[in-house]
């Protein structure tokens, strides 16, 4: 199968019940990476299992769940041809904080699917996703020393702002408009 084969077959599949060995198997994948960070604070709960996880995500999609400044989110699963790939998370609307640090979007892709066109396949999928509910441009934020998802926001028309200050870290921000997307 070719590359662009491969990411015409991406998609965003809402996250559900039965699960649980193609979790287990990107944990696993993640853990012999020694990405043990891209599970922590409220989601740390994922490292336990992906039913305890999958309940966490459940119960935040309304918003206000684990605490009442938690925003609307839907939680999907990035995949290709039936394999999961990595996640994504799309926010309904931003609070200050969000300004900061999150923005709209939140993604993550498994060790070994990265650099093969994943991440932006998605997020032109997430963004799609947000206009569809009404929102017509997408903040999107990474850490200022994270190059691959720089490149990722930027092919996907990301157009930087202030960068933002927090934890003695400086975090990257895009808008990212539906109708400023470069598909190329």
């Amino acid at each position: 199968m070719s590359v662009d084969q491969f990411i015409a077959n991406i998609t965003l599949t809402r996250m559900a019940a039965g699960r649980d060995r193609e979790f287990a198997e990107m944990l696993e994948e993640f853990r012999a990476a020694g990405e043990l960070g891209v599970y922590s604070g409220n989601f740390a709960v994922a490292w336990d299992g992906y039913a305890g996880y999958l309940t966490l995500l459940l119960r935040m999609q309304a918003g206000g769940y684990p605490t009442p400044e938690f925003v609307p989110m839907d939680s999907y699963f990035i995949e290709a041809n039936g394999r999961v790939l990595g996640e994504m998370y799309i926010r309904h609307r931003l609070t200050p904080y969000l300004e900061k640090i999150g923005g709209h979007i939140g993604y993550k892709v498994r060790p070994s699917c990265r650099n093969r066109g994943v991440a932006t396949a998605a997020l032109r999928l997430a963004i799609k996703r947000l206009t569809e509910i009404g929102v017509e441009r997408a903040l999107v934020t990474c850490n200022a020393t994270n190059a691959a998802s720089i490149r990722v926001i930027e092919k996907c028309g990301g157009e930087r702002i202030e960068d933002a200050i927090f934890d003695n870290r400086v975090g990257r921000r895009y808008w990212v408009a539906a109708d400023r997307d470069s598909s190329g």
